[in-house]
């Protein structure tokens, strides 16, 4: 299985959204650009949105979903405010509804990357990888989409839910070609290379994750394996340490 859940997905989108409804608009136009996501930021649909982000953000979900409801009522084709009510739905677990408003957002910004990005996550949670791998090729082929390494990690964490660990390690390293410090994907480049039996791979992604953040128990496990199968009793000692400190 691979690292990436469902709070850090919800906190992930939730920074998008915050970003989407934060950014200033231009008068520069282009063949990826949505019309529907390029309404007034203080127009009265986006200003409850941008409420309705606000109270998502406090966990009121009742305040958010009340909020982005008016949004939508003002302006039923403003593909944001369709994204941020789906995130709402999907984090309480409604599905369906989710998958409605997801659905409304792509219909009304069917090339806005963020609105591809964030659907093809839905998918992926829902276990639709095939689906969810679609929307992240949607999203990879706008030129303008300013981070496409967090895409790449994303389909990456996707195709290893379905077990594709070949084509989830291009994403990967796609992703870490652009951001060295992608995290997610250090850590599954880890798990992929001890899986393949590449130790010595396995070790390196090991010790650039460690540089960023504390190892879990997995991932100390696998690095205590690591050591071992390289013949690093030491090192491999340290790890065995830090994990009985973890249980």
């Amino acid at each position: 299985m691979a690292l990436g859940g469902s709070m850090k997905a919800v906190s992930t989108l939730l920074l998008v959204l915050i970003i989407m409804v934060g950014c200033a608009q231009t008068n520069q136009r282009s063949d990826y650009d949505e019309p529907t996501n390029r309404s007034d930021p203080n127009s009265p649909a986006m200003l409850n949105v941008r409420m309705g982000v606000a109270y998502f953000e406090r966990q009121d979900f009742d305040l958010a979903i009340e909020k982005l409801k008016r949004a939508i009522s003002i302006d039923p084709k403003l593909a944001i405010a369709h994204s941020a009510l789906a995130l709402v739905y999907s984090t309480m677990g409604a599905g369906n509804e989710a998958a409605k408003h997801y659905k409304a957002s792509v219909k009304y910004a069917p090339n806005d990357p963020i609105i591809l990005n964030n659907y093809g996550t839905f998918l992926c949670q829902q276990g639709d990888y095939k689906q969810a791998l679609e929307y992240y090729q949607r999203t990879l082929a706008n030129p303008f989409y300013k981070t496409p390494e967090t895409v790449h990690e994303n389909a990456g964490v996707c195709l290893m839910k379905d077990d594709l660990f070949d084509e989830a390690e291009r994403h990967f390293r796609a992703a870490l070609a652009i951001n060295p410090e992608m995290n997610v994907a250090l850590y599954n480049m880890a798990i992929i290379s001890a899986g393949q039996d590449q130790p010595l791979k396995a070790r390196a992604f090991i010790q650039r994750l460690s540089r960023l953040q504390n190892l879990d128990e997995r991932l100390l496990t696998v690095a205590y394996q690591v050591e071992k199968k390289l013949g690093n009793d030491k090192e491999a000692k340290l790890y065995l340490s830090q994990l009985r400190k973890l249980k």
